[in-house]
């Protein structure tokens, strides 16, 4: 994530402090809860579970190399993640949660996996995705609301300032003072509206829409690259056409001129991407596996596989992240239904560890 350069929000970590306690406890208790056990300067990964809907049981698993697993982070403090978790982003020594059937943002300590806030939303919203703008501001996608909101990262509390968008906004992310929304409509659920399966283009400071990006059906995802003024939109097509065109791809714009540049076809099965070690790949999730898409300039190659699904019948990988090793970290979400796990391949691809975790690994942050 970058810095931002326009609103200067601040308030002192001991506000985030208190707000923490007497958000869920009352301020008669101090941080840290009990029993947490992490390992003091281990490596490994943060992993969300989403769970399923409806079953409050999402849960944030703390895996440290090289064989150990806290599958919940809060079990005996008393405390619950809550239902459907949706995002998980760091910024500094902080991991922020999103919780979209509680409306919630959770705020964790990465080095030592303390709960330390909580971000509470309006009652109306279903936050999906957050973009961390700087120290203080983030932006969450409201899918049911057709939206973006504001957030205080450090005083723990929603902000005013939003801005409308269209039919269900999932993905968000930026480019310095442009940011970027996926308007998927939802499957086939609201595809017909005039706005569904569009890129809302905004301007951070004030936060209105300056552009109209029309991408394909279901658009998910929007990533921009590490290095280079480029922006890389994910679609997955239709549900209700899978049986002609069951294909999703990748669109790449330039930026700041917003023009298409180059289109790739690929059967995209889930929402999540990461870059390589190299930032020359984009890896993106299909029945196969892990398929790469070469994006360097002037090359030009169709998607290839990078690491194999050896089970794909039985074992639906759900999400991938790569740590500062150029290790990769894939969540095995096996059926939907029942308890997960998240494998470690090496940066040659050979299997280092697996390792138990929830239902739906769909997140993973390595620290």
């Amino acid at each position: 994530m970058h810095r931002g350069n326009g609103h200067s929000f601040w308030a002192p970590w001991g506000v985030l402090l208190v707000a923490g306690c007497c958000g869920i406890l009352g301020c008669s208790r101090e941080l840290p809860l009990e029993p947490v056990t992490a390992r003091p300067g281990a490596s490994g990964a943060y992993v969300l579970c989403e769970g399923l809907w409806g079953h409050d049981n999402s849960v944030l698993a703390r895996i440290e190399l090289p064989d150990r697993v806290i599958p919940d982070v809060l079990a005996g403090t008393g405390l619950r993640l809550g239902d459907v978790g949706n995002d998980l982003q760091r910024r500094g020594d902080t991991l922020y949660v999103v919780v979209s059937g509680s409306r919630s943002i959770e705020c964790f300590h990465v080095p030592t996996a303390r709960w330390i806030g909580r971000i509470r939303l309006q009652q109306n919203r279903y936050p999906r995705q957050l973009c961390i703008v700087n120290d203080t501001l983030g932006v969450v996608t409201d899918l049911y609301g057709d939206a973006v909101t504001t957030v205080h990262l450090r005083r723990l509390e929603e902000l005013p300032e939003l801005c409308r968008v269209g039919p269900a906004p999932e993905g968000i992310a930026r480019w310095q003072q442009m940011l970027f929304v996926a308007n998927s409509g939802y499957g086939d659920y609201r595809a017909g509206e005039p706005r569904a399966g569009t890129v809302s283009v905004l301007h951070l400071f004030p936060l209105r829409e300056e552009a109209l990006l029309r991408v394909g059906p279901n658009v998910v995802s929007v990533l921009v690259h590490p290095r280079w003024a480029r922006l890389y939109v994910l679609y997955l097509h239709l549900p209700s056409l899978w049986e002609r065109d069951s294909l999703g791809g990748v669109v790449e714009y330039d930026l700041p001129t917003l023009q298409e540049r180059r289109r790739w076809r690929v059967r995209l099965t889930g929402y999540d991407a990461a870059w390589s070690s190299t930032g020359d790949t984009l890896l993106l999730l299909t029945r196969e596996g892990v398929a790469g898409v070469d994006v360097r300039e002037g090359i030009s190659r169709a998607p290839f596989l990078v690491l194999r699904n050896p089970a794909p019948d039985t074992d639906a990988w759900y999400t991938v992240a790569v740590d500062g090793a150029a290790r990769y970290w894939v969540g095995n979400a096996r059926s939907y239904t029942v308890a997960g796990e998240v494998v470690l391949f090496s940066a040659t691809g050979v299997v280092q560890g697996r390792f138990p975790v929830g239902v739906n690994p769909g997140a993973i942050v390595p620290f």
